[in-house]
């Protein structure tokens, strides 16, 4: 049976519940990866449904969730435009190479990036600029809803590494992987906490 999930603020906590039951409570001014370890897709699903809806969490699909009819600039533009603060004098331009470079990603390779339509990446450049959206805006809780799943771990590796920029540059920023259960779970370097997903109660 699935689980009747709901997440909510607790103070400096996000707070994942089925029904009376907490199922996770994390600190969310102590930086850091997290790990949660669910036994199903339909289940996995459920969770990051109810921690999406959670204010002030975002959530990062293992395949960039950027909208593949647009450019990969115009995924930019929209994202940036999205809750901007009119009086804020950065260089969104100059920051989004930093950013990128910041990840990994040659200097050629970022001048051409732009006029590309996300559907002609390969799965691990996808993520990456789908995850620098939120490097340059982090959120108050980053979840990253299971990008291992299909991925060899040579590619799983690469994109750890990736990641680890947001705590270079976020370091009292929360990172929460949701992962499917299973044998070929990549190691998370310094996860902080690793969870496994209870049963799901009955509410009959």
């Amino acid at each position: 049976m699935i689980p009747t999930l709901s997440a909510r603020m607790e103070g400096r906590r996000v707070v994942l519940a089925d029904g009376d039951t907490t199922c996770l409570s994390l600190p969310l001014d102590q930086g850091g990866r997290h790990r949660l370890v669910i036994g199903d897709s339909t289940t996995a699903h459920a969770v990051v449904a109810a921690l999406e809806a959670c204010p002030g969490v975002r959530v990062l699909p293992g395949g960039g969730g950027l909208l593949g009819a647009l450019t990969v600039a115009e995924n930019f533009a929209l994202a940036l435009r999205y809750d901007a603060d009119p009086d804020d004098p950065r260089d969104w331009e100059a920051e989004l190479e930093t950013a990128l470079l910041l990840c990994g990603m040659p200097a050629q390779r970022i001048a051409s990036l732009g006029r590309e339509q996300p559907m002609n990446l390969d799965r691990t450049e996808r993520w990456t600029v789908g995850f620098v959206r939120y490097l340059l805006r982090p959120p108050e809780l980053l979840v990253i809803d299971r990008l291992f799943a299909g991925l060899a771990r040579r590619q799983a590796e690469a994109l750890i590494a990736v990641e680890s920029a947001y705590h270079r540059r976020h370091p009292f920023r929360a990172v929460l992987f949701v992962d499917l259960d299973g044998h070929e779970l990549p190691e998370l370097p310094d996860c902080k906490t690793t969870s496994e997903f209870a049963e799901p109660t009955c509410h009959c």
